[in-house]
């Protein structure tokens, strides 16, 4: 009688089992590889972002602003509300290869009644997806809007309202800070960190901030917003300019605080903490001498906020 050639059942439940084993043990590793090539990723994103400041330093002796701003804040009777136009990102285009990009600004098109992301004339420019722009470690889908987003955020310092030349930190609202002005150190103060975008809907809750004009709330002290609904998920939606959640973030908080985001009780004063969904948890930042660091979320609150002022006076030890 002819021998069968063959699996029992319970041989072959036995190969699957040790397959399923195989992979579960797998699995992880290539997720842990994945993650840390995007991580990688990003801190290249901030290398280039930082070298890129020091190129437009060097031609314009200064840095470019956190955005540009128009009008007031705060204005008299009959005066021209603060409307918030080119951001810092937009200015550094050219030297981080996307001069082609940098040629479709039509700067001469300011609008002084609109924020330049309201504004059609920009959007050519400003749908652009740039990849030097995004950390793949975000992992919020790309949100279809007139402007492209960007994971990577300017340091205002510890103040609310970073504004011309009085500012804690080194980008604001139509400030132009000089290397020279950085008495603290280019070691030992942030030029940039990142941020997680938001999905643009509030009502799924992902990503949401506090957005509120009530004069109880503001955001210098984020604890007076806690009270208000999360109503706002535009964080990062707009790499051309706007707004100060697109293209800032405070030391006032240290990175991913656990509060929300907050921007009361006006548009000019945010204070949005650096945020990241890396591993570890923290955030990657770019320091003005062009240095990488990871900063804990468990960093030392005054260590933080001395990191993010340029002329505070503070003593910071390299190995925060």
């Amino acid at each position: 009688m002819r021998k069968r050639v063959g699996f029992t059942m319970i041989e072959l439940l036995v190969v699957i089992a040790i397959i399923g084993i195989l992979v579960s043990l797998l699995l992880p590793a290539v997720q842990a590889a994945r993650e840390a090539a995007r991580r990688t990723q990003c801190n290249n994103n901030i290398k280039q972002l930082v070298l890129a400041l020091h190129n437009y330093a060097d031609v314009n002796r200064m840095f470019p602003p956190g955005h540009l701003e128009t009008g007031e804040e705060n204005p008299p009777p009959g005066g021209q509300t603060a409307q918030h136009q080119i951001g810092w990102l937009t200015y550094l285009l050219p030297y981080v290869e996307q001069s082609a990009t940098y040629k479709l600004v039509p700067f001469n098109e300011i609008n002084p009644s609109a924020n330049v992301n309201k504004n059609a004339a920009f959007f050519a420019a400003a749908g652009t997806l740039i990849a030097t722009f995004l950390c793949p470690s975000d992992p919020m889908p790309l949100v279809a809007l007139s402007t492209a987003p960007a994971n990577y955020v300017a340091n205002q310092g510890t103040d609310c309202m970073c504004q011309f030349n009085v500012c804690s930190g080194v980008f604001g609202h139509s400030t132009f800070t000089k290397l020279a002005w950085i008495t603290d150190g280019t070691s030992t103060t942030i030029a940039v960190s990142e941020t997680l975008r938001g999905d643009n809907n509030p009502a799924t809750l992902l990503d949401n901030y506090i957005s509120t004009s009530s004069t109880s709330a503001n955001a210098q002290d984020v604890t007076t917003c806690q009270s208000f609904a999360p109503n706002a998920s535009d964080r990062g939606l707009s790499w051309i300019g706007g707004q100060p959640q697109y293209n800032m973030f405070s030391t006032n908080r240290v990175p991913n605080d656990a509060l929300y985001d907050c921007r009361a009780p006006n548009y000019g004063c945010t204070n949005m903490a650096a945020r990241s969904a890396h591993s570890g948890g923290g955030v990657i930042v770019g320091m003005c001498d062009g240095s990488l660091h990871f900063i804990s979320q468990n960093i030392d609150l005054a260590t933080y906020q001395a990191l993010g002022t340029r002329s505070g006076g503070e003593i910071v030890s390299l190995d925060f």
